[in-house]
């Protein structure tokens, strides 16, 4: 069927289609409000926290899209937009940084710091989407921007250092996660030795992320909060790092079954893989794309063979 009906072709069954609608138009409108407080804003502060807004407004409707069945082929080219937002909204928050310094000496010298924080739900939650869907994409490209952002954060967090394993020489493994679990339990399936037992730390991560999302300022529960305009703070409920886990371990998931579980784009990610195609390619280090991919998924202490 060409085109399938919205109810047959949406990856989750909390959306319907004047849901979609609603809250697409409302997001859309969202951002032209904060494009002009950007260009009105009389600070540095308030341009960092426009920039941060349009960063995640951006990135929500791409997965709205995803939510709504939207074809994978046609969202994966506008990942690096939303990956130049979040460069600006870090961009600006430097420049915050330096100007609060300038003001405080007494705090020390600007040292360079990525702006989101792994020790806050959001940020971290927010940031191991925007670079698992990345990978999950093989868009190498936006992959090494957002490692060379984080490289303030290196050495800290044990699930970010998994994910990027296969992309850095400097590989720094780690058994703890900065906010604990659930992400521990995801951590974990590098350190398991047998695939069965990897599945079911998988499936027990799925389970346990949704209830430990409960704090997160924006979506938690967004389904349920419709406004009486008909939009609501829903863009559907991925957890794509254990998507790209299960990528980058190349495990069978053919027994996952669980809503936030994102099938789609991980069966998108392994035909490329299959077809040795790719988003984009890092053409900074173009050279070394072979040598990215072809440290191939085990269960050791890294993705490497």
């Amino acid at each position: 069927m060409k085109n399938p009906p919205f109810d047959d072709r949406r990856r989750q069954q909390f959306l319907c289609r004047q849901l979609y609608e609603k809250t697409l138009e409302n997001s859309r409108a969202l951002l032209q409000v904060q494009l002009r407080n950007k260009e009105s804003a009389e600070c540095a502060g308030d341009t960092s926290l426009a920039c941060h807004f349009l960063y995640l407004e951006n990135f929500w409707i791409w997965m709205l899209d995803y939510t709504a069945g939207v074809p994978i082929e046609e969202l994966a080219p506008r990942l690096s937009d939303i990956v130049d937002r979040f460069s600006e909204w870090n961009e600006a928050d430097q420049h915050q940084q330096k100007k609060m310094l300038s003001q405080y000496p007494e705090y020390g010298p600007y040292k360079y710091r990525a702006a989101p924080n792994f020790g806050d739900l959001s940020d971290y939650e927010d940031t191991l989407q925007l670079l698992s869907v990345a990978i999950l994409l093989r868009d190498q490209r936006s992959v090494m921007r957002i490692i060379r952002i984080f490289r303030s954060h290196r050495g800290q967090d044990g699930l970010f250092e998994q994910l990027i394993g296969a992309y850095v020489d400097d590989e720094m493994p780690l058994d703890t996660c900065v906010l604990g679990q659930p992400y521990e339990t995801l951590l974990q399936t590098v350190y398991e030795g047998d695939e069965g037992a990897t599945q079911t730390l998988i499936k027990k991560y799925l389970k346990q992320w949704y209830p430990a999302m409960k704090d997160h300022p924006r979506w938690y529960n967004g389904h349920l909060r419709i406004s009486d305009e008909g939009y609501a703070p829903y863009y559907g409920y991925w957890a794509f790092e254990a998507g790209a886990t299960v990528f980058l371990l190349d495990l069978d998931d053919s027994s996952i079954d669980h809503f936030a579980y994102p099938t789609d784009i991980v069966a998108y990610g392994r035909a490329l893989r299959e077809e040795n195609r790719y988003t984009s390619i890092d053409m900074t280090a173009a050279d070394d794309v072979g040598h990215v991919e072809s440290k191939q998924p085990c269960h050791d202490t890294d993705f490497r063979e």
